[in-house]
């Protein structure tokens, strides 16, 4: 009985066992990532690194199951626009420097990470098919959720000495504030607009509670970034180009003048006052120690091995903004900029229901990168792939429409 049951099984009409194991490998995969990945940075610090592969493995397998059409059209269309050339351009300068830099190795490995987290997410917004599916574009802003009630629980832990303090509440913090204008965005594409105001005050909740000075900083300039471009999108994109590669290109400005302002209006020496001040103290005089260095920069991650070293002072800051210029240089903080300005600027072409959301996230990712949120880690980076696929997941989700090209995301 059981054999011809299992024959009936197999004979129904119209069954396609390739695409039901399709979806379900994509299931599992965007679970991992929406799920997995808010959660896994606050409970152990490489948890993350263990879960992110594995979602983009199964989206992969998923595509290769279903074998949909149109996978190496979209992996060419990439190639042809500018944020994504400057990518390539910022990586293929950060190899360059294993030339001159005094740290060989570690600046071999740190590029390898890099351009494996650049392949992995790139495969991810790639392969899958044109339309996403509601339940995969769900879980992104539950993920945001699950990850707020498991740093309020580490935090409750923590504070009543039953865990040790790992960064890992930390790390969810940065995690909300790169992760929750996506899932926001995808909220938005479906008409979910009350879900996605419960979520918006819960977060602004939360960053008060937490008083984390990044998170607050980043969902700030999303905020601002969202409701300005609900108004106006093109000049807001414009505007939002135009004023974040001036603070990339400008941003040595900030510590090689901060002496004086110190001095003006606290009337004392920089090194002297609390943190972040004597971090810009410390700016300050490294950019000026050698100016011939800000051509080229000392070399691709040199920060965190000079810093341990002890060649380099151990509250030297750790933002993107500033170890850009003195690891990269000149050279390296042009190609930001321009792959900064080319990214808000291609906003225009995303989605209507998308264009604000994205905008917000960007300009939060912009926030964190002059926080003194340490990138070098990979773990931000990895979280802000985490938001491409997001945001691509929301893109295909709309029914339709033109669907944005993977480069057009991968500007984040």
């Amino acid at each position: 009985m059981a054999s011809r049951a299992d024959e009936t099984h197999l004979a129904r009409p119209g069954r396609d066992d390739a695409a039901d194991a399709s979806r379900f490998f994509a299931r599992v995969g965007y679970a991992a990532l929406a799920i997995g990945a808010p959660v896994a940075v606050v409970v152990h610090p490489l948890a993350l690194f263990i879960v992110f592969p594995i979602g983009v493995a199964m989206i992969v397998m998923a595509a290769g199951l279903e074998a949909k059409s149109g996978f190496a059209g979209r992996l060419r269309r990439a190639f042809s626009s500018p944020p994504f050339l400057a990518l390539v351009a910022g990586l293929g300068w950060a190899a360059l420097s294993i030339l001159w830099t005094p740290y060989p190795v570690s600046t071999l490995q740190h590029v390898l990470k890099l351009g494996l987290l650049f392949v992995a997410t790139l495969l991810a917004v790639a392969a899958p098919r044109e339309n996403a599916r509601a339940t995969d574009l769900y879980m992104f802003p539950l993920g945001v959720c699950l990850g707020m009630i498991v740093m309020a629980a580490k935090g409750l832990a923590g504070v009543a000495g039953a865990v040790p303090n790992d960064g890992g509440v930390a790390a969810g913090e940065v995690a909300l504030a790169v992760l929750l204008f996506p899932a926001l965005g995808g909220l938005t594409a479906r008409g979910r607009n009350g879900f996605a105001r419960i979520l918006l005050i819960l977060a602004l909740a939360f960053a008060y509670i937490a008083g984390y000075a990044p998170l607050t900083i980043a969902l700030f300039a999303g905020y601002l970034a969202i409701s300005f471009a609900i108004s106006d999108m093109a000049r807001t994109a414009r505007e939002l180009a135009w004023g974040a590669a001036a603070l990339v290109l400008l941003s040595p400005l900030i510590p090689a003048f901060a002496p004086t302002v110190a001095a003006w209006i606290f009337d004392v020496k920089l090194a002297t006052l609390p943190p972040p001040w004597a971090s810009l103290s410390i700016a300050a005089d490294i950019f000026t120690h050698d100016k011939i260095r800000l051509l080229t920069g000392h070399g691709f991650a040199t920060v965190a091995r000079g810093v341990h070293d002890m060649i380099l002072p151990l509250h030297t800051p750790r933002s993107l903004a500033f170890t850009v210029w003195y690891e990269l240089g000149i050279v390296g903080a042009v190609i930001a900029a321009a792959g900064v300005w080319f990214g808000f600027h291609d906003l225009g072409k995303a989605p209507a229901r998308l264009a604000p959301f994205m905008a917000a996230g960007f300009a939060a990712i912009v926030a964190l990168a002059f926080s003194n949120v340490d990138f070098d880690d990979m773990t931000a980076l990895t979280l802000i792939g985490v938001a491409v696929i997001s945001t691509d997941v929301a893109a295909r989700s709309q029914y339709r429409t033109t669907r944005p090209s993977a480069a057009s995301l991968a500007n984040l």
